[in-house]
């Protein structure tokens, strides 16, 4: 979403329903020759109000965030939306359980994009305007994007966390699977090696690795210093597994340096887990 409007993204992929015992994933039918599709709908009325498509298309797995505004050289409203990208594979498969403990292939990392939707008032819903490639950020990687709270929809937002992993072993030797991490068997984690900060305003990125064999860091947490006039100035939490995989342990890294400043040991592994949220208050046991 943007302040005034909801994008829907069709990721050029098809369900096939004739065999009723394949999963969810396996029903999936990637679409080579099919664009990648935005509806715009304006968020008072409700109505489909301008059609965009990519005819090189992506898909994506996770949206970073989107935020409309006025161009100042055509005075027209254009939409920005934030992607992690990937190509010619349907990235989903990659987390099917047979897939990590045996993968078929490397894994595939999605590329921060910007995409731009031009001239929004005057489009016509019934034909597809092509939709541009505004932004990237090359170097890296990444997956599960956080960004701080009062970033979201803001236009010229700065900065994007998230996992990243090149196809490559992670630091650490191994990872249990299954619940609470005491389950099926042990695995080379073969993706989300590491925790990534990315600037849109220079196109840079920085990394924060475990020093200590540790491996699978999860999705990362912005909590914003109350007050901060900065949007970095706060801390990142992530979850890690020990190199053991006996227990995982909660790192803080400073927001602005990316440099890991304080964290503490859990009393069990937190199993590769891909969502959280941070809640302020105080809590009785």
């Amino acid at each position: 979403m943007s302040s005034n409007y909801v994008i829907f993204i069709r990721n050029p992929i098809s369900m096939d329903l004739s065999d009723t015992t394949k999963g969810f994933l396996q029903s999936m039918i990637y679409e080579p020759d099919s664009p990648t599709e935005f509806y715009v709908l304006d968020k008072i009325t409700g109505k489909h109000i301008a059609s965009y498509d990519l005819p090189d298309n992506i898909m994506f797995f996770h949206s970073v965030n989107g935020y409309d505004y006025i161009d100042p050289c055509t005075n027209e409203v254009n939409i920005h939306i934030d992607l992690c990208a990937y190509t010619d594979r349907v990235p989903y498969n990659d987390y099917h359980l047979s897939n990590i403990l045996d993968p078929s292939a490397p894994f595939q990392d999605g590329v921060l994009v910007r995409y731009e939707l031009e001239s929004v008032g005057k489009a016509d819903p019934t034909t597809f305007v092509q939709a541009t490639t505004k932004a990237a950020i090359g170097g890296t990687f990444l997956e599960l994007p956080r960004i701080a709270k009062s970033a979201s929809m803001v236009h010229g937002y700065r900065y994007v966390y998230g996992i990243s992993g090149h196809g490559g072993p992670s630091p650490g030797t191994s990872v249990p699977i299954g619940r609470l991490g005491n389950g099926l068997k042990a695995v080379h984690c073969s993706f989300l090696s590491h925790v990534t900060k990315c600037d849109w305003e220079t196109g840079t990125f920085k990394e924060w690795w475990p020093e200590n064999g540790e491996s699978a860091p999860c999705e990362p947490i912005f909590i914003q210093r109350p007050g901060a006039k900065d949007e970095d100035d706060g801390i990142v939490l992530t979850i890690v597994i020990n190199r053991e995989a006996t227990h995982s342990i909660l790192v803080a890294i400073d927001g602005k340096t990316f440099k890991e400043i304080a964290r503490a040991d859990m009393p069990q592994v937190y199993a590769l887990g891909p969502h959280g949220t941070f809640i302020e208050g105080e809590f009785g046991v």
